[in-house]
């Protein structure tokens, strides 16, 4: 069962796994991908459930040119060998947050390393535009 923060914790700059995790997603190859590298240098971020997931809050002026909502994901095994999902949220051009999800649905026991993680870029549908 999925447990969530009742209050929400104040910002703060991100653990050095956590920066590990959002520059590893930064290496794959997608449109908007530079702009939004430079969107993470300087972020804060907050935890938003039982998982790691992150609400992201760049500091950095500017948008990416991102042509979905969910420009990355990566994929890892959890210590059971359940995959866990890494998906990047960008909305209006900035990275709002880092969800993190076992596929059945239960909470991450521990969260792989961030080189364990394969990336995943879907490509973009036809006429979709940029978010």
């Amino acid at each position: 069962m999925k447990t969530h923060f009742a209050e929400r914790p104040a910002f703060r700059e991100p653990t050095g796994e956590e920066r590990a995790l959002l520059d590893r997603l930064m290496q794959g190859d997608f449109p908007g991908r530079d702009e939004l590298a430079r969107l993470l240098v300087n972020i804060f971020v907050r935890n938003i459930d039982a998982d790691g997931g992150l609400e992201l809050q760049t500091q950095v002026q500017g948008r990416a040119p991102v042509t979905k909502r969910i420009p990355i994901e990566a994929e890892a095994r959890d210590e059971d060998g359940i995959a866990i999902h890494a998906l990047l949220h960008v909305i209006e051009g900035k990275p709002v947050e880092l969800e993190l999800f076992r596929e059945d649905g239960r909470n991450v026991k521990r969260l792989p390393d961030p080189s364990e993680f394969e990336l995943v870029v879907l490509p973009p549908m036809p006429g979709e535009e940029p978010s």
